[in-house]
């Protein structure tokens, strides 16, 4: 129960970061109409190219193909939108699933 809830806030908080960082690069003055690639390319080339590296190399070349690459090629606003949605809703889901359940007492009022 402990690890599920865990789990669910670590969710939430890769959430809230990934909205505080759209906002950030939003207020920093860059234009979030543009693919998330091309910005994440102009703001920190190396790490675009190792994040490909570690993907291809370590996980599996078609996860970079099939799943980085179509988000890359979107506009940044909509990546970090859904993104949020989704890590939302896997937070609560997962912090849902995970409470306690609690019994309910029905008192004999008679």
């Amino acid at each position: 129960m402990i690890a599920f809830r865990s789990l669910g806030r670590f969710f939430l908080l890769i959430a809230f970061s990934g909205i505080a960082t759209g906002l950030w690069i939003w207020l920093a003055g860059h234009d979030l109409t543009r693919s998330a690639g091309e910005l994440w390319y102009e703001l920190a080339p190396i790490s675009l190219n190792i994040s490909q590296a570690i993907v291809q190399r370590y996980l599996h070349p078609d996860i970079w193909e099939w799943l980085v690459v179509p988000l890359l090629l979107r506009p940044l606003w909509e990546v970090v939108v859904s993104s949020f949605i989704i890590f939302l809703v896997l937070g609560g889901g997962v912090g849902f699933l995970s409470r306690k359940k609690r019994q309910l007492y029905l008192s004999d009022r008679s």
